[in-house]
């Protein structure tokens, strides 16, 4: 082969086509869940081999949620952790609820997917699922996060729970960008819970979110420790879970876990999983579910609960599943242009930009 030749080997084929690929760096050294994000890429590299594609790599900071992901001049642009317009040349990955199981969706990641905006697309879909396989499938995954205490965020050992009538309530952080689909503030939605759970003769059991350091939820909790039939916990949330009463929330992953062990939960936030949740809009409404949960359709909330793990997520080892999921949106892509090294270096800018203004916010509020 001649000098000519090995350059030629490295330019990008006529039929080849083009992948750019956000790395989150700065998630892959998270201590709780990082080896886990390295899995995933590492299956997202070996399945964009056996499709043979060029890949454009551009590295993510945090914060970088809404920045703009401009797909023009590639057949496909594979983001982590970003919400915003649909497009047929995008999948934004993002963890999910359970671990290692990782969305991959054209809108964003929980309230701000596809299946939260528009549920309707994914029903004959659920609906389809063999109830004994899906009823079998969430009993045994029930037994198993019970058993190896096993959720998003690390739990403290899970010992024996003899606590009886109390509702859960497992926050989150306030500042999460899923916030922004919770029509009720926090504090009011706290009172009419304990209110309405006193009203029953029940206590209330709040659990803080492990990573929140907000001084306002702080002093609220503060507040409401007061009150006789308020606790603060930090025990485990399969401690917690075992013996409430019902699991109310905004849209906390917390929820989908409480789904999972067979728990009426009520929620007061959009998510995907809200259709097997009572779900309200209102502080009233929410005193009402408080008072008095809905009966639980058990086959329909397990149907989904499988159809979503298995079905609509990907593992993060499974590289078959990976290549599936990006061979899907390849094949939707009608993009042909030749890559651009100017709108290469204006997606970096606009991450950056975005992370930027992120951390700046952070700062004064």
């Amino acid at each position: 082969m001649t000098p000519a030749d090995c350059g030629d080997n490295h330019k990008k084929s006529s039929g080849q086509r083009v992948v750019m690929l956000e790395v989150p760096e700065a998630w892959f050294d998270d201590p709780s869940d990082g080896n886990l994000h390295q899995r995933l890429y590492a299956s997202i590299l070996s399945a964009l081999a056996e499709l043979d594609v060029v890949i454009r790599p551009v590295w993510l900071p945090r914060g970088a949620d809404l920045a703009p992901r401009d797909t023009r001049g590639y057949d496909l642009v594979l983001s982590y952790h970003s919400y915003g317009t649909a497009d047929s040349r995008l999948l934004r990955c993002k963890e999910s609820y359970i671990p290692p199981y990782y969305t991959m969706d054209d809108m964003g990641y929980a309230c701000f997917s596809r299946l939260s905006r528009h549920p309707d697309e994914f029903s004959s879909e659920i609906a389809r699922q063999d109830p004994a396989v899906a009823g079998t499938y969430v009993r045994q995954l029930a037994e198993r996060l019970r058993r190896e205490n096993c959720s998003k965020y690390s739990q403290p050992p899970f010992g024996e729970n003899t606590l009886q009538g109390y509702v859960f309530v497992p926050l989150q952080v306030q500042s999460d960008p899923v916030s922004q689909k919770v029509p009720l503030q926090i504090s009011q939605a706290l009172e009419a819970i304990v209110s309405a759970a006193s009203a029953r003769g029940l206590r209330t059991i709040i659990k803080r979110h492990p990573r929140c350091k907000s001084a306002t939820m702080t002093k609220l909790l503060q507040q409401l420790e007061k009150k006789p039939d308020v606790d603060i916990s930090t025990a485990s949330v399969h401690a917690l879970m075992a013996n409430a009463e019902c699991v109310v929330g905004a849209n906390s992953g917390v929820l989908f876990e409480a789904l999972i062990q067979g728990k009426p939960v009520i929620s007061y936030g959009a998510s995907e999983f809200a259709q097997i949740t009572q779900a309200v809009t209102s502080y009233e409404d929410l005193f009402d579910a408080v008072s008095a949960p809905q009966p639980i359709d058990r086959e329909h909330r397990e149907k989904f609960i499988y159809w979503y793990l298995e079905k609509h997520c990907i593992k993060a080892g499974d590289v078959l599943g990976i290549k599936t999921k990006i061979e899907k949106s390849l094949k939707h892509s009608s993009s042909r242009n030749a890559h651009n090294e100017t709108g290469n270096t204006l997606y970096k800018l606009q991450l950056r930009f975005h992370s930027l203004k992120s951390k700046i916010k952070r700062r004064i509020f």
